[in-house]
């Protein structure tokens, strides 16, 4: 892709595009991470990570409404089934994945997109939570039945980061849709927005 010619470009990390579908269609953090190992030549297969990640295997019970009453926590593990019905795993149980394959991985939790964009520039894919349709999500709650809150909006999505410059924000994303692909890009403005409503939420691959 040739990206637009700003003098402050961030060279674009040339990672791997690997799509989800039709293996896994809610499997999206665990192909994000399977491109940025793919990117450092760690030729691990999406299924296999998949089939790696911690698991939070409650059951969801939902409302007289349809919407989610209790369900799992994505600090424990992946909460449903990747292969099918499934919504997310947060950061740290994710990294435990990466742990296997390569260590210095850091899971960010609340930190400025700035700190991505470090990485960035230094060579390091990050994995972001963001949307699928690109745009700022819809708030979604579930309690755990411990009673932990837990913030899930939606559609929710994770994406690995490729570069950034003053104007926008590149990254590959792993689904099938007319916004999805290699080095995809959003205004930098509005990727950011997407990015704090969805948790602050990125794995730095190192």
């Amino acid at each position: 892709m040739t990206a637009n010619k700003d003098s402050d470009l961030l060279k674009l990390l040339d990672v791997p595009l690997i799509r989800q579908r039709p293996e896994l269609p809610t499997g999206c953090e665990a192909v994000a991470l399977t491109m940025a190992l793919h990117y450092y030549g760690v030729n691990v297969s999406k299924t296999a990570i998949v089939d790696q990640m911690p698991r939070d295997v409650t059951p969801v019970t939902r409302n007289d409404d349809g919407s989610i009453k209790i369900w799992g926590d994505p600090e424990t593990g992946f909460i449903g089934d990747p292969y099918g019905n499934g919504i997310t795993i947060n950061p740290n149980p994710l990294k435990q994945v990466l742990d296997r394959y390569r260590s210095g991985g850091l899971a960010l939790y609340g930190e400025d997109f700035s700190a991505i964009e470090d990485y960035i520039r230094n060579g390091k894919p990050v994995l972001v939570w963001f949307t699928i349709n690109h745009e700022l999500p819809t708030p979604r709650f579930w309690k755990t039945p411990e009673g932990k809150r837990i913030s899930s909006p939606r559609p929710l999505h994770c994406i690995v980061v490729t570069g950034a410059d003053s104007k926008w924000v590149y990254f590959n994303d792993c689904e099938s849709t007319e916004l999805s692909g290699k080095n995809v890009k959003v205004e930098k403005g509005k990727f950011i927005q997407i990015y704090n409503a969805m948790g602050r939420r990125a794995l730095v691959v190192n």
